[in-house]
């Protein structure tokens, strides 16, 4: 078994070239990890390893970048006590176990936990053997009976914790920020995953138009398992009404934008995680005390904010309500899951319900309902046929009513209208005959001195109002 060697008797100058030639390109943190916290024989033996995969993949900085922070804390893990060849099985079981968190209900530890397993393989191999081609390079014996754990696909959240589309809708009513509604409804339409909608530019947005006049929209994601396209429908009122209040309407932009120094920039998991945080525990407990709100929209709110508030929630909630419409493999290939996953299982026990419902409608006790919630519709225009929000009373497009009680309002406005012209034009004519009486009046007074006395026919009239 051949082994790399990694010359340590070298300057320090040497080695400090080395650090720079194989972090150039990257942030200032890696190279100072290098130079300041790591052994220096792993250090170049890092430096090594990265020159060959530069002749054995397409190297991106991104990739490289993540081989320097795994491989410098594998080394700082033990202290930077031992080279890399010196670390055995028990070692590496060792430090991949200190990524466990049973108490992690997102099981995100087992993704870190593979990723590490999956690139200190191909190190090992290459340590170990680095004249063999990599592609069939034998597995060391420090990673024999390492396997890959396998997620298991049960979900944190309860059937109650889920929501509901009247959740959807009244966040979507009393959201203050037209760029929030959008993700909201575009999450609830697509049920994509955060990080492939925050990633969208406006130019990604596809409006089309249906045989029946009916308008939707498509986006492709790139997301776990690569492109797929998503149509969207209901939240294509919230999608318009953000990119016409864009701060940088280019097509090029990114749609879901930050806001301040961030303007142009993706907004992060994190800021979107906070984001919902904020509305739950600031924003939405003060509607509680806000009188212009509805009675039952408190109780309605205050049911909500017993639920959790994040963009997973959101993910598995219009999953949850489209397994119940798609099949199997249309349903992976939807949600952007890859063939053998088992994500799937995890929204059964969403309808463990069912058997008994199906039971008390067999009894006639229950009425099956198969129609869909519409409470999040959007709802078109018979006029020019663009989608408009639920609550939408106009049309945003053409102006036209759309719902019965803005049409009396709108015949209400109408006749105060008529009214107040009517009233206006009896004012006129009152005033006009009034100023006609005032006119005869005046003229009859002026006729009547010029009869007493001639000489002031040759006098101004409006001299003589005057002295009336």
């Amino acid at each position: 078994m051949q082994a790399v060697e990694s010359n340590i008797n070298v300057n320090n100058s040497t080695l400090l070239q080395q650090i720079a030639k194989f972090t150039e390109g990257l942030s200032p943190y890696h190279s100072k990890m290098l130079r300041d916290k790591v052994l220096q024989r792993n250090v170049l033996t890092i430096c090594d390893y990265i020159e060959s995969l530069k002749h054995e993949v397409n190297l991106s900085d991104s990739y490289r970048g993540s081989v320097i922070i795994l491989l410098a804390r594998l080394s700082i893990f033990f202290n930077n006590k031992k080279s890399f060849r010196d670390i055995t099985r028990k070692d590496l079981l060792s430090f991949l176990d200190s990524f466990r968190k049973p108490s992690d209900p997102l099981h995100r530890w087992i993704g870190t936990y593979n990723t590490f397993r999956v690139h200190f393989m191909r190190f090992f191999k290459w340590l170990y053997y680095p004249n063999i081609d990599y592609k069939i390079r034998p597995k060391p014996s420090q990673f024999e009976n390492i396997p890959q754990i396998k997620r298991k696909e049960v979900s944190i959240y309860k059937p109650a914790d889920l929501w509901d589309p009247e959740d959807d809708a009244l966040f979507l009513k009393y959201c203050p920020s037209s760029r929030d509604r959008c993700y909201h409804a575009m999450a609830r339409d697509s049920a994509c995953r955060p990080h492939e909608l925050l990633m969208l530019r406006i130019l990604d947005v596809h409006f089309k138009i249906a045989p029946d006049k009916t308008q939707y929209a498509e986006i492709v994601v790139n997301g776990k398992t690569g492109t797929r396209s998503i149509p969207l429908i209901n939240c294509i009122p919230y999608v318009k009404d953000w990119i016409n209040q864009h701060p940088q309407p280019n097509p090029n932009s990114i749609l879901l934008t930050g806001f301040g120094k961030s303007l142009g920039k993706i907004i992060k998991e994190k800021s979107l995680n906070e984001i919902y945080g904020n509305y739950k525990q600031h924003f939405f407990p003060k509607l509680l005390d806000n009188n212009s709100v509805l009675s039952e929209d408190k109780h309605q709110i205050r049911n909500l904010l017993n639920k959790p508030w994040n963009p997973y929630i959101i993910r598995h909630s219009a999953l949850t309500e489209k397994s119940g419409i798609l099949k199997e493999h249309y349903l992976r290939q939807y949600a952007g899951w890859s063939p053998r996953s088992q994500m799937h299982l995890k929204y059964l026990h969403y309808f463990g319900r069912e058997a008994g419902e199906s039971i008390l409608e067999a009894h006639g006790i229950v009425t099956k309902d198969n129609t869909q919630s519409g409470v999040l519709k959007n709802k078109q225009c018979p006029n020019c046929n663009e989608p408009n929000k639920p609550d939408s009373r106009f049309c945003s497009k053409c102006k036209m009513v759309l719902t019965y009680d803005a049409y009396n309002e709108t015949l209400e406005m109408q006749q105060e209208k008529e009214s107040e012209v009517k009233q206006l034009q009896e004012k006129y004519e009152e005033d006009i005959k009034v100023m006609r009486e005032e006119m005869n009046q005046q003229f009859s007074q002026i006729m009547s001195m010029i009869q007493q006395n001639p000489k002031l026919a040759q006098i101004k009239p409006e001299v003589l109002s005057k002295k009336m």
